[in-house]
């Protein structure tokens, strides 16, 4: 067998390896191998805004973070954590609050032994085995669009909009029931400050996340139409210039731990109420890195 080289390289003389004359391997080309691997041309070439409508690629603009936007951001979230952590004498106390939270964790091989703990973070689970499978196969996704029970929902991402609507279904669901049977419902009265404070804080900042993103690209780029034939115009606007990895996640995220926060009671936290957060934040992880691998 011919051995072949790159355009730019010479056979080398002298045996390597037992023997064989091998091409020269540089880090350049390492790690050009690296990338490919990481991001095949089938991927390089389908992201979000790298195509326009007839097919054509095109340049990816420059993201320039919005340093101002950011501490803006930043310092809503923090100024008044400080307050109240510096002035609210309540009792219990911001800090003990926030301790007795934190020492929750202690009781988490009680709340993997729980059966409902499992039912929930399959109800939840739900959406995500629906989202990969949109992403991973979506030519075959969009086979199955158009048979006769799904075609009358519309395009592909008309059905993953209904689809949408079926998973949150089960996510709430799960979730509700899960806090329903744990135990009994927290009063209003014994909210407090600080569960309020922070609960709102977290529910607000992670909805404007989730409304700016589909401000920003649209129904077709919440939900999946890069991959399913539709044209998803390249944002580097806000939230992108804010937070750089997926922001809607991040405001899911986000959302699911101040409702937490507000509705949490000691009996909840021994139940596990932050170990189903914790299960949230784990299913947008693997969302993630579906998205960025494949």
């Amino acid at each position: 067998m011919e051995t072949r080289y790159y355009e730019d390289e010479q056979p080398l003389e002298g045996k390597l390896l037992g023997g064989s004359n091998k091409p020269k391997i540089t880090c350049e080309r390492r790690f050009q191998e690296i990338i490919q691997y990481m991001y095949p041309p089938s991927k390089l070439t389908s992201g979000y805004g790298k195509l326009d409508a007839s097919g054509k690629k095109e340049d990816i603009p420059k993201l320039v973070m919005n340093r101002k936007l950011q501490l803006i951001m930043l310092a809503c979230m923090l100024i008044p954590q400080f307050v109240l952590f510096m002035y609210i004498k309540s009792n219990p106390s911001p800090a003990k609050q926030l301790s007795r939270w934190m020492s929750s964790f202690q009781h988490w091989r009680s709340w993997v032994a729980s059966p409902p703990f499992w039912l929930n973070f399959a109800a939840m689970a739900v959406e995500r085995v629906c989202y990969t499978i949109v992403w991973v196969r979506s030519k075959w996704f969009i086979k199955m669009c158009k048979t006769t029970f799904l075609r009358d929902w519309g395009t592909p991402v008309d059905v993953v909009v209904r689809f949408f609507f079926i998973n949150k279904l089960f996510q709430f669901g799960g979730i509700f029931l899960w806090y329903y049977f744990a135990a009994p419902w927290i009063a209003l009265a014994d909210i407090s400050l600080y569960q309020w404070v922070t609960g709102l804080q977290l529910i607000l900042f992670g909805q404007l996340l989730n409304n700016a993103i589909y401000r920003a690209i649209g129904k077709n780029g919440v939900y999946y139409g890069v991959r399913l034939g539709h044209p998803v115009s390249y944002c580097t606007g806000f939230p992108f210039n804010v937070f750089t990895a997926h922001p809607q996640y991040f405001g899911s995220v986000a959302t699911a731990i101040g409702v937490a926060v507000l509705l949490t009671t000691p009996a909840h936290e021994t139940a596990g109420i932050f170990g189903v957060c914790c299960s949230v934040i784990f299913q947008y992880v693997y969302m993630g890195v579906v998205e960025e691998k494949f």
